[in-house]
């Protein structure tokens, strides 16, 4: 019984595709959480609170692992991210495995367990910078 060769050229184009289109989805991936890291700076200026926010290798091409995007976004009330005491920085990911979009959030609550919060866009900025969104992701 023999092996069933793949033509080299063949081989190459799919390996290039595969490739082209997992970085595609990894760079929409950070997209998204760069754009939800600007909701929630504006939202938190509405009300005087300044944030910032930080994507640690949001460059780098990830897959999914266990239905979340690897990229996260790093939250900070309390100045710069890479300042910040890191039980206070919130930490986002987009959900993989989702057909809209949908972010876990999670933070170090007081009693020392980890929080975690799932939901759409605007429900997320409300959660994450208590301002209140006149509108619901429901809406859409």
């Amino acid at each position: 019984m023999g092996t069933k060769k793949t033509h080299p050229k063949l081989e190459q184009a799919l390996t290039r595709g595969d490739l082209a289109i997992r970085q595609a989805n990894s760079v929409r991936a950070t997209a998204v959480l760069q754009a939800l890291g600007k909701m929630v700076v504006d939202a938190c200026a509405t009300i005087g609170v300044e944030a910032f926010t930080l994507i640690p290798d949001g460059d780098r091409i990830y897959d999914p692992d266990a239905g979340i995007w690897p990229q996260t976004l790093l939250i900070s009330l309390d100045g710069p991210v890479e300042d910040a005491d890191p039980d206070e920085i919130r930490k986002v990911w987009l959900v993989a495995d989702t057909p809209s979009v949908v972010f876990r959030v999670e933070w170090q609550r007081a009693d020392g367990k980890v929080g975690r919060h799932e939901a759409r866009p605007f429900a997320t900025v409300a959660f994450l910078s208590d301002v209140e969104i006149p509108w619901s992701d429901d809406e859409e």
